[in-house]
């Protein structure tokens, strides 16, 4: 599954992204962005891709890598699914690699391209108001605050739109 934007391509974890994500979800300077949790191992970032690559929908999230060029630049994922919402992180790894714009086309490209084929009409963005930088991305892709630490984007998607993943193999 691949998705281009226009600066950046997202595309599904692929097992060669083990180490990659390994580093990511283990660096305890990401921790005030994440839920807590114990370091992962190898063994379940493999298992985490395993089931990203048979079923996403059942693990409750989808990742997307986010490439410029050739290059792994960070992350998005879609999480706590239901029927038509769902929660929405985006992480670009490197500061050199920040403020360059990659975030915002990851963001455009996923609400453009992935949102109406899963179906989704609402996706919500928890944000930390400290967080300027977020604050400022969401807002820039068309999110509106909604309360204290949440921010809000609609889409009417077509018949089509919908009916274009029964038809995913």
């Amino acid at each position: 599954m691949r998705y281009y934007g226009e600066r950046v391509t997202l595309r599904g974890v692929e097992f060669e992204d083990i180490e990659t994500i390994l580093q990511w979800e283990n660096d305890p300077e990401l921790e005030p962005y994440s839920d807590p949790h114990e370091p992962y191992t190898e063994s379940q970032i493999l298992e985490f891709i395993i089931e990203q690559k048979i079923n996403f929908e059942a693990q409750g999230q989808l990742r997307l890598m986010i490439y410029v060029g050739k290059r792994v630049v960070g992350a998005i994922d879609i999480f706590n699914f239901d029927e038509e919402n769902a929660d929405v992180g985006v992480l670009i790894y490197d500061k050199s690699d920040r403020r360059q714009g990659y975030a915002t086309d990851a963001v455009k490209t996923l609400i453009k391209k992935v949102l109406c084929e899963l179906g989704i009409t609402t996706l919500w963005a928890i944000i930390d108001q400290r967080n300027i930088a977020s604050t400022a991305l969401f807002r820039k892709c068309g999110f509106t605050k909604v309360d204290k630490n949440r921010y809000k984007y609609e889409k009417s998607c077509s018949s089509v739109d919908s009916l274009s993943r029964l038809w995913q193999p």
